[in-house]
């Protein structure tokens, strides 16, 4: 069953939507979502006053499916904390989309603002436009970044991609900013684009795939050799079957990765780097 949401015009003040979920809506009339409230400035407003609101939701999360459609960049917080049924974005939104989102999954049609999937816990969210900084990462003074689930991108990510991320899997198909993956203590990403500097800053523990350049590699981290790799070719495989338009044909199994593990300067230095060899010979010892 599914909800319909269509923004009525672009708000001047910023929205906190955290309603708009699966979940809220679940078992609800039609009338009742359209008096869910949203927060604006200081004012605790009705759903009805920024959204037209048609169609059934089911009778559970799961069963429920919404569908928003407008310029939703001034629209925070739309699946934060979601467990279980589908959002579909037709458009761009703002903040906070599926930040500690449990369960379910969220596409988006267009780009995300900053703090998308922020401490991520479970679900699936695919964007196909670009983000900005703090994807899938720990908020401000915690250490708890992404924790689970799995995140796709068809562009560009901004700055401190998966602070913290400790489970989980992420694949971005365009550039990274820097610095990627600062104390990461678990899980895997993939990246097609090129990466920044300080990259894994501080990690312990995870890995990072890298297919486009590398623009340098932390002191502290020691290089482990260029070879092939299955474990690399396991995981573009698996991307492979879920999002061909990543990865392409661009790699094949007997391309040579180098390895990079560290971060040294922390007690437990088990974080792996791959970066491709044809394409980073700055980064060889030796530059060869």
């Amino acid at each position: 069953m599914s909800v319909f949401l269509t923004l009525k015009e672009s708000p001047d003040i910023p929205i906190e939507a955290d309603t708009i979920t699966p979940s809220e809506f679940a078992g609800k009339t039609i009338s009742q979502i359209s008096n869910l409230s949203v927060q604006q400035g200081n004012k605790s407003l009705s759903l009805k006053k920024f959204f037209s609101v048609k169609g059934k939701p089911g009778k559970t999360a799961n069963d429920t499916k919404i569908i928003l459609d407008g310029d939703l960049r001034k629209i925070k917080m739309i699946g934060r904390g979601m467990d279980g049924g589908r959002i579909i974005i037709d458009g761009n939104v703002g903040m906070y989309l599926g930040a500690e989102m449990k369960s379910g999954r969220i596409h988006v049609k267009g780009s995300v603002d900053d703090w998308a999937a922020a401490e991520m816990q479970g679900g699936n969210i695919q964007i196909e436009g670009d983000t900005g900084d703090y994807l899938c990462a720990g908020f401000r003074g915690s250490r708890d970044g992404m924790r689970g689930g799995r995140v796709y991108v068809g562009g560009n990510v901004g700055r401190e991609l998966a602070s913290h991320m400790q489970r989980g899997f992420i694949a971005i198909k365009g550039n990274v900013g820097s610095p990627c993956a600062a104390r990461m203590m678990g899980g895997t990403i993939i990246i097609i684009g090129n990466v920044g500097e300080r990259t894994a800053i501080q990690a312990t523990r995870g890995m990072i795939i890298c297919l486009g350049t590398v623009e340098s590699v932390l002191p502290t981290y020691k290089f482990s050799g260029s070879s092939e790799r299955e474990i690399v070719n396991y995981y573009l495989r698996y991307l492979h079957s879920r999002r061909p338009d990543f990865v392409g044909d661009s790699v094949n199994n007997t391309e040579k990765w180098m390895k990079f593990i560290g971060d040294f300067a922390e007690a437990s230095p088990n974080e792996e780097i791959f970066v491709r060899s044809s394409i980073n010979e700055h980064l060889h010892p030796g530059g060869k």
